[in-house]
């Protein structure tokens, strides 16, 4: 459980070497680089010069532009199947293929595709707004069909008014009813309908206007504005639809030309991965502190690797001095975590809290196990960590490294955990205990759902007992080994001594009463508690205020250790909503298994359950099972918080560059 030790680097060299220099550290892919910037914003000479800031803003916009294309020829290539699509992966080109395609970076051609790609890519988004605009003037117009007249003859004459609007359908017929008792002459032409509003057109005379504005807007008529000047409303339609088909037409042209563009994506995205080389190079070169005629380098190495800096960088640099020195008490160097072995998918779990600062222990090893084992107890059931396990070894198989097969790899582990705790609790498939074989009952020791409930309660107690005391003991683990005795022996050992001995009072008590052994025990765990009321406010010269703050210092690990146990039982909850709902759903299956219909509906509900619940309670177990971990676990002796160590590296977005092989898809 250790952290990679870190030796500071300090590399000074002629300006005339920095270009090659930091190609071959990026190469070299072993030096944590200090940006000055970030450390000291006084630092004036480490600010890039306008005419490098506008190549490294002229570089940004090219990545940009790649990346816009890359995006949009996405949707013209050539389609995943649902596992390749779910797999994900970069793309695998040998150095000759990848060295081949960068060169086009010289060239320039990748700029004509981003250019075409943009210029077709803003043609498809005009034709689909101008398509949006005529698919809502077509449905403004369909209820009005009927119009024959054309638009421009709908208009006043010496003596006449002429309308079209809209009324809600329930007043249609008052509002004619009434119109005919008015003293204006209205006359009213029903032209459409939907089912809340009726279409009209409604002539008057001039003379009336006043009387029939009333009238109409008594009844809530809105006057209606087509979207046409000119025609009848039926060929205003039809020209909306030929235009929309002239537009289906444009855009299968453009789809085709995008199709024919997307064999350049691989291309593309080879040169947006070279370029960012070129861009990490550009802003890690022009943030080094430098004079006129030299420039300084500050960073970090494992110490494993600095001889390997050494050698590589002074065999071929002459103008050239590196200055290795170890962390000081003020340094903060960034972490690599060394795990390797069973526990080392587990540093996902970790990351997610925080990766510990460089004098802080790595606390993967100690969760592995624990977490593997809780999530067991949160299915208990064999069958369904078979599942886990199976979906885990198959995707980590198919996966490039990182975090997401990092997931799988500890669904591998956390997957074998629970079929041993299924196979030690019963749990298969939901299975009733009186169906399954007698070669898998013979190793079940408890049963959750029947007898063995209370069992079952204790043991959850017990294990989260056993990581709580464990948390404490790792804490006075660190502090011996930073030499702090006092704190480990006056603090950290009466407590682990007091959780011992607690249990082991009461057992003595209830089993043999006040006897000398429970005496003996009774007197040690006296002495304990003394120890911390005593010893725990020891920087108070206050004698009053060391015994109040000892008090309350042994009140709140009295009062939080019994909270830390008691959350625990989460997995108790857990571990027994799984069983139930597994065996109600081989319940309902069994109610439709009579005829060949509720056969397959019974296979449905079997297939579709216990998937259901295998997800839910899965996500339900790893979500609780890590909250167990840094809420109870890591709060006793671990805070995180570090930086990661992040060699200055060629960081591929798309590509993965291997010695041999042809373009592939992982």
């Amino acid at each position: 459980m250790a952290v990679s030790p870190m030796q500071k680097v300090h590399i000074f060299a002629h300006s005339s070497q920095r270009a090659p220099l930091v190609r071959d550290l990026q190469n070299m892919e072993i030096i944590h680089i200090i940006n000055p910037n970030e450390e000291d914003e006084s630092a004036a000479e480490a600010h890039p010069e306008e005419e490098v800031r506008d190549v490294i803003r002229g570089m940004q916009n090219d990545l940009s532009r790649l990346q816009s294309a890359i995006d949009y020829l996405a949707d013209f290539e050539e389609k995943k199947g649902l596992l390749a699509g779910l797999m994900g992966g970069n793309i695998i080109l040998s150095s000759q293929e990848y060295s081949k395609l960068a060169k086009e970076v010289s060239h320039g051609e990748w700029r004509n595709i981003c250019n075409e790609c943009q210029e077709l890519e803003d043609e498809y988004a005009g034709l689909t707004n101008r398509e949006g605009r005529l698919r809502s003037d077509r449905e403004n117009l369909s209820t009005w069909d009927n119009l024959n007249i054309p638009i421009e003859d709908i208009k006043q004459t010496e003596k006449t008014i002429i309308n079209i609007g809209v009324i809600p359908a329930a007043v249609y017929d008052t509002l004619i009813s009434d119109a005919e008792n008015s003293k204006a002459d209205l006359a009213f032409h029903k032209i459409g309908d939907t089912k809340t509003e009726i279409n009209f057109m409604v002539i008057y005379l001039k003379e009336d206007e006043q009387d029939a504005n009333a009238l109409l807007n008594r009844y809530g008529f809105s006057q209606a504005s087509l979207p046409l000047t000119s025609g009848t409303v039926a060929d205003r339609i039809k020209e909306i639809d030929k235009e929309l088909a002239e537009l289906n037409s444009k855009r299968d042209e453009i789809s085709q030309k995008s199709t024919q563009l997307a064999v350049h994506r691989t291309e593309l995205m080879a040169i947006y991965d070279h370029m960012s080389e070129l861009l990490s190079q550009e802003q890690v070169r022009e943030s080094f502190i430098k004079t006129e005629h030299t420039f300084a380098i500050e960073g970090w190495v494992q110490k494993n690797n600095v001889d390997n800096l050494k050698n590589n960088l002074t065999s071929k640099y002459e103008e050239l001095e590196i200055i290795i020195s170890e962390p000081t008490e003020e340094d903060q160097p960034p972490v690599d975590l060394e795990i390797k072995g069973p526990a080392d998918p587990f540093q996902m779990v970790t990351r997610l809290y925080g990766i510990p600062a460089y004098k802080e222990i790595d606390p993967t090893p100690l969760i592995a196990p624990f977490f593997a084992f809780f999530f067991g107890i949160c299915i208990t059931d064999a069958g369904y960590g078979f599942l886990v396990a199976l979906l885990g070894y198959f995707m980590a198989k198919k996966m490039a490294p990182g975090s997401t097969k990092n997931l799988f790899r500890l669904l591998i582990f956390a997957g074998i955990a629970t079929i041993v705790v299924g196979a030690l609790t019963g749990g298969w498939f939901g299975i009733k205990p009186d169906r399954l074989p007698s070669f898998l009952l013979s190793v079940r020791i408890l049963d959750p759902q029947g007898s063995g409930q209370m069992t079952f309660f204790a043991a959850i107690l017990v294990i989260g007992f056993i990581q709580v005391w464990f948390g404490y003991f790792v804490k006075m683990y660190v502090d011996i080994r930073d030499g702090d005795y006092a704190a480990a022996f006056l603090d950290q050992f009466p407590w682990l001594l007091a959780m011992i001995l607690t249990p082991v009072v009461v057992a003595l008590y209830m089993s043999a009463g006040l006897n000398t052994p429970t005496l003996a025990v009774l007197v040690i765990l006296l002495i304990s508690v003394v120890v911390i009321i005593g010893f725990a406010g020891r920087e108070s010269s206050n004698p009053v205020a060391r015994l109040g703050t000892g008090g309350f210092e042994l009140y709140s690990k009295l009062t939080g250790t019994a909270g830390d146990i008691l959350s625990y039982l989460r997995l108790f909850a857990l571990g027994l909503a799984t069983g139930i709902i597994a065996s109600v759903i081989n319940t309902m299956a069994g109610m439709m298994w009579g005829s060949a219909i509720g056969k397959v509906v019974a296979i449905g509900i079997l297939i579709g359950g216990h998937i259901f619940n295998l997800v839910i309670n899965a996500l339900g177990g790893f979500i609780h099972t890590a909250r167990l971990q840094f809420v109870e676990f890591f709060t006793k002796f671990y805070e995180g918080g570090g930086e990661e160590f992040r060699p200055f590296r060629k960081e591929h977005t798309y590509i993965t560059v291997a010695d041999s092989g042809s373009l592939q898809k992982k």
